[in-house]
């Protein structure tokens, strides 16, 4: 079995980090919360699992437990994508995750910080892995059936070229390891797919690249989500929100004229990312 130094090593913890989750690992009671570990490893309990860990972990308001306790976790995912023939580069990328939350969370409070186990449990239960530019969720939803939700990592490439490798590759991937996705319809709910940024954003800009690759589905104009990736934090008065970049000052404009960038849900046009 991996150790938890090569896990680490694998996905470029930063040590800082990693001596904060083994000291919350020692203080933490392993027979307490292996229960709620063992539900996070599988499809259709990992939300309940996530849920039972907080509970078992109680106080933990750095989240370092947690994160101890989810790469713990994240061994054994390991194992299960080798059983099932998934490259190493995919799991590495994938639990990256882990990497880019705690090194932003950190950098914000000045110490080692987690806040994202609410999210983290897909990937431990291989419901989503990321495949080039691009993070893939199976989901099994009432409105849409057996389908694949994007998710955009930070700082991922957007170019059309970026975009079609991963959406190829993603498309062999499933084919290999999870048969019944393979032709499965692609969903992305994001800020990068409102409307709004047609007159926000110069022409030819990657992200209304992205965003025309889809048919726009429902748009919720009263939502404050897109804040929390466009500015550092965005749960702060609008007048104070900082303005270091060209899109950073054209949303608060929009926001101090009493408008919003929303959140908005597409469909994947068929044949858009595959010439």
């Amino acid at each position: 079995m991996k150790t938890l130094e090569q896990f680490w090593d694998a996905i470029g913890m930063d040590e800082t980090v990693r001596r904060a989750a083994a000291a919350a690992e020692r203080e933490t009671d392993a027979a307490k919360v292996q229960p709620a570990c063992e539900l996070l490893l599988h499809e259709g309990t990992a939300k309940e699992g996530y849920r039972r860990l907080r509970e078992a972990l109680g106080d933990d308001p750095d989240g370092m437990k947690m994160l101890a306790c989810m790469a713990r976790c994240a061994l054994r995912t390991w194992e299960a994508y080798e059983t099932r023939g998934i490259p190493l580069h995919i799991f590495s990328e994938t639990m990256r995750f882990l990497t880019r939350f705690t090194r932003a969370d950190s950098a914000k409070c000045g110490r080692p910080v987690f806040r994202w186990g609410w999210w983290f449990y897909r990937q431990l239960s291989l419901c989503e892995s990321r495949i080039g530019a691009l993070e893939y969720e199976m989901a099994q939803t009432e409105e849409f059936g057996r389908c694949l939700f994007f998710h955009i990592p930070a700082g991922a490439d957007l170019s059309l070229p970026s975009l079609r490798a991963s959406v190829r590759e993603a498309h062999t991937f499933f084919a290999a390891h999870f048969p019944a996705y393979a032709d499965a319809e692609m969903y992305c709910e994001s800020w990068m797919l409102s409307p709004q940024l047609d007159a926000l954003l110069p022409e030819g800009a990657a992200i209304l690249r992205f965003k025309n690759c889809f048919t726009t589905l429902r748009h919720d104009a009263d939502s404050r989500a897109a804040l929390d990736w466009i500015f550092p934090d965005g749960s702060v008065p609008t007048e104070d929100l900082p303005e270091t970049t060209s899109l950073q000052r054209r949303v608060k404009v929009l926001l101090l004229a009493g408008g919003s960038v929303g959140w908005t849900l597409g469909k994947l046009k068929k044949d858009a990312l595959f010439s």
